[in-house]
């Protein structure tokens, strides 16, 4: 049901000073902020609703425990995915109550689609500005008040490279920028009453240089911890593709690095050596890695004589008697070779997400990029084999550039289906609608899947994430309905949804058009069970509220 407003919005103005300099001049393009100036005037709301109650009404997930990469904090709160399964849920309830505070605030340094937590519940986030075109790494409190924000590398056009980070054990914020690994102190930032800068623990080698030892131009996108073995990290490059001409300019690449901190080498405080490299001819990417006890986990999208008609998931496992990263297996997934209205990928707009059910069987699965009907693909753990090959959502108008929610049996995937993805147009017309949620079998000889439920009335945006201790998917949604929309978008919503059945409990709302967008990156929680979210201007919060 809709949300029910409660009562009247209160403002307070909060003076944001960020380090060195004065007061900015007006920036119309990102509201009058400017990151690259120091001191901002940041409007803060909290605003009162009263809802339904956000129950499921059979609840299948609570008390699932996912594996725990060792080279990470806690799951719930470490990365971008949640976990290194790329689960994309929660062992947490999130905000349930009958009450909802959501806060506001104006963010001066751009769209935040990736956070984390750390122990001493301050969110971590990397927005990037399309302001001055850099990504920055943000710590803030419960209250959204923005403490530190540090640049940490510029925007590679055309790629998320750069917007993914996680958090180490040590709960220190590892983030990829131009081309280097670097680690921040994030475990514990202090408050210093003006936003601060923090100073790296250490920065790597340029990676694309030890790896491609080439001038062709290419970029590292993203880095995961090897599970299980310190200092040790998968590193996937994306490669070059040229979308004016349709051309494959560089291939990508994963690499094994080892970077050892070492406070003696003072120009990085650490030493980088490339351990072992494969080189993905023909092929480029745009999503993240996946990691287990037995390996790392992506996609690529294939070019072969121009059209990017092919493509991979790939399972890779380091030989270390061999001294080489080896594929343990490749699947071939179908691809049109159309770059569908929404997507940033000819290609799987999804990271690979791993699932594992009670029996100890594991699956991993995409969504491909198949023609006139996007398939969910689920192939056998151990040899790539494929278990099933699910069409969903209407003919031509199916895509997903959201990686799916994967818990044990339980594959939940959205539709996107029509998303305006420049950041200059807003978009006045509906997303194709779609949520699904598919049931595997138990075993892969039995493994037929199920479409359990859809919900094909609500445009979603961006990976919904499912808080598997209350069993509620939160997703974030839109609604074209009334008569503004086709001149100032829609309105954009935290929905609460009901995992067992696809109905929508309660929506709060996050503004209209392109200011309350939130289209990449997921949903993220603190130790409180808060809700945090990035839009294209603000930071919001979605707490329980007990009125005293």
């Amino acid at each position: 049901m809709k949300i029910i407003y409660r009562l009247l919005t209160t403002l307070f103005f909060i003076s944001l000073v960020m380090p060195g300099g004065q007061c900015p001049a007006a920036s119309h393009e990102n509201n009058g902020l400017d990151p690259a100036n120091p001191v901002a005037q940041v409007v803060q709301t909290e605003t009162i609703y009263s809802v339904m109650p956000a129950r499921s009404l059979n609840n299948l997930f609570a008390g699932i425990v996912l594996p725990q990469n060792s080279g990470m904090a806690d799951n719930n709160w470490n990365s971008g995915h949640q976990d290194s399964y790329n689960s994309d849920s929660v062992g947490l309830s999130g905000p349930t109550g009958g009450q909802l505070k959501l806060i506001q605030k104006e963010n001066p340094y751009g769209f935040t689609a990736v956070m984390a937590c750390n122990l001493n519940n301050q969110m971590i986030g990397n927005p990037v500005s399309f302001t001055d075109l850099k990504y920055r790494l943000i710590v803030f409190d419960h209250n959204l008040n923005i403490i530190s924000a540090t640049v940490t590398g510029n925007l590679v056009p055309n790629s998320f490279g750069g917007g993914y980070f996680y958090l180490n054990e040590d709960n220190n914020s590892v983030v990829v920028g131009d081309n280097k690994m670097k680690c921040y102190p994030t475990a514990d930032v202090e408050d210093t009453g003006k936003v601060s800068s923090l100073e790296p623990l250490w920065v790597s080698d340029d990676i694309v240089t030890l790896v491609t030892e080439s001038s062709d131009p290419n970029s590292l996108y993203a880095s995961m911890p090897v599970w299980g073995q310190p200092n040790m990290y998968w590193c996937l490059l994306a490669g070059n593709y040229d979308f004016d001409s349709s051309a494959l300019i560089s291939p990508a690449y994963i690499a094994l690095v080892r970077i050892v901190p070492d406070e003696s080498q003072s120009s990085n405080g650490c030493t980088t050596t490339l351990i072992a490299k494969m080189e993905l001819p023909g092929q480029w990417n745009n999503n993240t890695i996946a990691v287990d006890d037995q390996g790392a986990y992506f996609v690529t999208n294939g070019c072969s004589d121009g059209p990017c008609d092919t493509g991979y998931l790939y399972a890779v496992a380091f030989d270390s008697k061999k001294g080489r990263i080896s594929p343990r297996w490749k699947y071939e997934y179908k691809n049109s070779g159309l770059l569908k209205t929404g997507m940033t990928n000819i290609g799987s707009g999804t990271s690979p997400t791993i699932i594992e059910n009670q029996r100890g069987l594991k699956r991993v699965v995409i969504a491909d990029n198949a023609y006139p009907r996007l398939n969910v693909v689920v192939v056998d753990h151990k040899n790539g084999h494929l278990i099933a090959e699910l069409p969903v959502f209407p003919e031509m108008r199916g895509c997903s550039e959201a990686s799916p929610i994967g818990v044990g049996n339980s594959i939940v995937i959205e539709n996107n289906f029509g998303h305006t993805i420049d950041p200059q147009i807003p978009q006045l017309e509906p997303n194709e609608p779609g949520l699904a949620l598919i049931e595997m079998g138990t075993n892969n000889s039995r493994s037929r899947p199920k479409m359990v439920w859809e919900n094909d009335q609500t445009s979603f945006f961006a990976m919904s994430q499912l808080a598997r201790e209350s069993g509620i998917i939160f997703a974030s949604t839109g609604d074209w309905d009334d008569e503004i929309a086709s001149e100032e978008g829609g309105m954009y919503y935290i929905s609460a949804i009901d995992s067992w059945d696809g109905r929508i409990i309660w929506q709060v709302p996050l503004g209209r058009g392109q200011k309350g967008t939130h289209e990449y990156g997921g949903i993220y929680f603190d130790h409180d069970e808060n809700l945090y979210v990035g839009t294209r201007s603000y930071l919001f919060s979605i707490q329980n509220y007990t009125s005293e």
